[in-house]
């Protein structure tokens, strides 16, 4: 990228604060949020965040070679030419700089959002379109607020399409994501119970989704889930042309004859007249559906489906997502990633797949951001759970009532731990696991769930585990 200062005044509205006068302007030719990363010739993004304030570096940026920062406080001891710009937000100036930049690049933008699946169907989405482009996409770990102005920041003119997940914590906030990016095809992947403490209802989910929708230009492409009644109510936004996707007859992009095995999934799709089997490396009928949204992306931008089934196959998922884990002959289903009533029910049914004959164990933590409807969901993944998995271990206060969801379906309380901490899952759980068992994990990502499995490999050292001891006392009625 190449970005003069005087682009950089007119993008964020901010003030030249030092020098008093500078000729010629430096120009810039990156931007980071972290000297640890500083290139020669970046623009320095000083944020906050929960443990350190950004500004505290700013000295130390230019140390590394940024030619310019900009700031929202006044920083002290700066070297005498240093270029700084002063603006009331630099989260929010982080994201009009991308704008500016992302405005100076003939790349076509695939947005992806979602209730569940966003991470994965931006990577397969990023696979298939590798077939044919030379494709950016978000990184895993970068947040929305962040990760969009990085993504477009980080791209240049070898790039033909950039793929950009999508996440939100309110209302308005995609729709700023949409004027920052430009997107010309929208993924809506489902909508689905997760955020509903920060938006109120499942309705507000949708209005927040359907903000993509409405943002793409008439000659875009709106990519909507068949079988999801409220996500495809999104394509009456939809200025462009629609697509769909799904198992249903109905669907453009339509998955059919699924088969799972040990190494992942199966499957049948037709675009057309044309129907291609394909494979995935990874288990669920929830990630055929990111698929089957990943090939109708490919088709937008006009990807063979052929090419996209290629892709596709090619992809590997992401870490911490229904990831297998051997210990010995158990398998345990590191699911840990994030937990949500909707990602815990497709995560069962992989359960119950990969258990046919074997015992089945969850251990599941409870699930954030549900609002006043927290309890009953949990209590309602909790009945789900009893028909999924034959010994159940809950995590945390909110996961009682996951606890009492089995046991009022009928699981016998001899069956039933809850636990207070993620030592005390491990301990309950290095208890009552036998050879040849297979284990889900899953819950909430405050919770770190995989550390119940660092905690098995530690006991273990990798080795076939042990025999079924004492069991603790098991969660009465």
């Amino acid at each position: 990228m190449r970005l003069a200062i005087e682009d950089i005044l007119k993008a964020t509205g901010g003030k030249l604060t030092k020098p008093d006068s500078r000729s010629p302007m430096p120009l810039v030719t990156g931007v980071s949020t972290d000297t640890r990363s500083m290139q020669p010739g970046d623009l320095f993004v000083p944020l906050r965040g929960p443990r350190s304030d950004g500004h505290d570096f700013i000295p130390e940026a230019f140390r590394h070679g940024a030619v310019a920062t900009l700031a929202s406080r006044r920083v002290p001891t700066l070297p005498d030419r240093a270029v700084v710009i002063e603006v009331p937000d630099t989260l929010r100036a982080l994201g009009r700089v991308a704008a500016a930049h992302r405005r100076t690049l003939d790349v076509a933008v695939v947005g992806i959002t979602g209730s569940v699946g966003k991470t994965t169907t931006t990577k397969m989405c990023a696979a298939v379109l590798s077939t044919r482009y030379r494709v950016a996409q978000t990184k895993e770990d970068w947040n929305a607020e962040i990760g969009v102005p990085l993504t477009l920041l980080s791209l240049d003119r070898e790039h033909e399409v950039a793929v950009i997940e999508m996440g939100m914590r309110g209302l308005g906030q995609i729709a700023e994501l949409v004027e920052m990016a430009q997107p010309s095809i929208g993924v809506v992947t489902s909508i689905g119970e997760s955020h509903l403490e920060l938006l109120g209802s499942i309705e507000n989910i949708a209005r927040a989704k359907g903000e993509l929708i409405a943002g793409l230009p008439e000659s875009g492409t709106a990519i909507l889930n068949e079988d999801d009644a409220r996500t495809g109510d999104l394509s009456a936004l939809a200025p462009s042309r629609v697509l769909t996707f799904g198992l249903s007859p109905e669907a453009d992009v339509r998955g059919a004859n699924l088969r799972m095995d040990g190494g992942g999934m199966t499957f049948f799709i037709t675009m057309r007249e044309c129907t291609v089997e394909a494979h995935l490396r990874t288990w669920g009928r929830h990630n055929v559906m990111n698929a089957l949204a990943a090939a109708a992306a490919g088709t937008a931008l006009d990807v063979d489906l052929e090419d996209a089934v290629r892709g596709l196959e090619e992809f590997s998922p992401p870490k911490m997502r229904l990831q297998p884990v051997r210990l010995g002959d158990v398998l345990l289903i590191n699911d840990a990633y994030n937990a949500s009533p909707a990602s815990m029910r497709a995560a069962f049914e992989v359960l119950l797949a990969l258990g046919t004959s074997r015992r089945r164990l969850a251990v599941l933590g409870e699930m954030r951001e549900l609002g006043e409807a927290s309890e009953s969901l949990h209590r309602d993944v909790g009945a789900t759970a009893a028909a999924a998995a034959e010994l159940l271990i809950t995590v945390g206060a909110g996961a009682r009532a996951i606890a009492e969801g089995a046991l009022e379906a009928g699981v016998t309380p001899g069956h039933v731990h809850h636990t207070a901490s993620i030592d005390e899952a491990s301990a309950v759980l290095k208890t009552v696991m036998r050879s040849g068992d297979v284990i889900l994990i899953k819950g909430s990502r405050a919770l770190e769930m995989e550390r119940i499995i660092d905690a098995l490999r530690a006991s273990t050292g990798n080795a076939e585990t042990r025999e079924r001891g004492n069991p603790p006392p098991p969660l009465g009625r």
